[in-house]
């Protein structure tokens, strides 16, 4: 933390309207005060703005300056936290798009992040019953869900019978019914 005196010093020195006093308080004070910023506000770009509206508003402000009242650090401190509550206040607070026009062409219908965890976690259920099927249920299956192949198909590509393979499909459905649920 950088000296008390130092930093009245400097204050002083930006009422008289000395930039360079500025730029040494800035570097001297700007990482507390970023921090400070960041912990409200919990997003960069909204600490990084409300960094630069409060140098400005101290460089303005610092004739108004009282070393009786508080120390440098707390007197700015106070101005960086008083900022912040005001940019959570306002009412227009992220709100570039009141219409829903630019939502709207950026909406699509893939799952959030939930969804596709319960997704997996459906996906690795289904793929354990799956795995308990015998063999040609599992293959019938897989070949009608996956590959929407028709009963006929599948015959033809197994080899198999229609009507073996119409059973498959339906007693490897009722065993995937009663695994899942």
């Amino acid at each position: 933390m950088p000296d008390p005196r130092h930093l009245e010093s400097l204050m002083a020195d930006c009422a008289r309207g000395q930039e360079a006093a500025l730029a040494e308080l800035y570097r001297l004070c700007a990482p507390h005060l970023f921090a400070v910023a960041i912990r409200i506000l919990r997003r960069n770009d909204w600490a990084e703005e409300v960094m630069q509206e409060c140098f400005i508003t101290i460089w303005q402000n610092a004739a108004r300056y009282s070393t009786e009242q508080s120390q440098v650090m707390t007197w700015m401190t106070r101005i960086v936290r008083n900022r912040c509550i005001d940019l959570l206040r306002r009412p227009d607070l992220e709100r570039p798009d009141p219409d829903g026009e630019v939502q709207a062409a950026w909406a699509d219908e893939a799952p959030g992040p939930l969804g596709r965890l319960q997704l997996a976690q459906d996906g690795q259920r289904l793929a354990g019953c799956m795995a308990e099927l015998d063999g040609p249920q599992r293959m019938a299956i897989a070949l009608s869900f996956f590959e929407e192949l028709s009963h006929s198909e599948i015959a033809q590509k197994l080899g198999s019978p229609i009507g073996t393979v119409k059973s498959w499909v339906r007693r490897g459905m009722e065993r995937l019914k009663r695994c899942l649920s």
